[in-house]
C-alpha cells in the first residue's frame, strides 16, 4: 500500500504526517495487538519485504482477520524478532548473552523461540482441521517452552472451552 509522508498544509498552519491505505491498516493492526496479545503485528506485504531485504527478521503467521474499512481479510504475522542484531545484549542481564534475542521483552536463545513457533504452528495446523484435542496439546507443549507467548495461550484457551461442550 502506498503511504505519503511530509508535511502538509500552508504558510502559518503545518503538519507532519502519514496519509494512504497501509497507514490505516498499520493502525488497525497495532489495534489488534491487544487481542493477540503480541507486540508487533505486520501484513503479508511488510512479511514478503522484509524476507527480500534479507536483514533476518523472523515471522509467525497468526491467523486471517477483518479489519475495519478493509473489504478483504487480511492475514496477520508476528514479528517474532531480527536475527542481526542491531546492538548488542545488555551486560548488566545475566540472561542476555551474545546469542540472545529480544522476544517479548525478554532475552531468550532464538532456538527456544523457534521451537515454541514450531510448536504452535503444529497446533494451529490441527486447529484449523477442526481437532481441538490434538491441537491443545500442541499449544501447552508450546507453551512449556515458552509459558510467556500469548498466542499458544489464547488459543490453547480456545481449545479448551470448545472441547468442554
Amino acid at each position: 500500500a502506498r503511504v505519503l509522508v511530509g508535511n502538509y498544509g500552508c504558510d502559518y498552519r503545518i503538519n507532519y504526517t502519514a496519509l494512504g491505505d497501509g497507514v490505516n491498516l498499520a493502525s488497525r493492526l497495532e489495534a489488534c495487538n491487544k487481542a493477540f496479545g503480541t507486540v508487533v503485528l505486520v501484513s503479508e506485504s511488510t512479511v514478503s519485504a522484509a524476507v527480500a531485504s534479507g536483514m533476518g527478521f523472523r515471522f509467525r503467521k497468526l491467523g486471517r482477520v477483518i479489519v475495519p474499512g478493509k473489504a478483504e481479510v487480511v492475514t496477520v504475522n508476528e514479528l517474532l524478532f531480527e536475527l542481526l542484531d542491531v546492538l548488542p545484549p545488555p551486560t548488566d542481564r545475566p540472561e542476555a548473552n551474545s546469542s540472545s534475542v529480544l522476544y517479548r521483552w525478554q532475552w531468550v536463545h532464538p532456538d527456544l523461540v523457534l521451537r515454541a513457533v514450531g510448536l504452535y504452528e503444529q497446533g494451529i495446523a490441527l486447529y484449523s482441521e477442526g481437532d481441538s484435542l490434538g491441537a491443545l496439546r500442541w499449544f501447552r507443549d508450546a507453551l512449556s517452552v515458552l509459558p510467556w507467548d500469548s498466542p499458544s495461550r489464547l488459543l490453547a484457551e480456545c481449545c479448551e472451552s470448545s472441547s468442554s461442550y
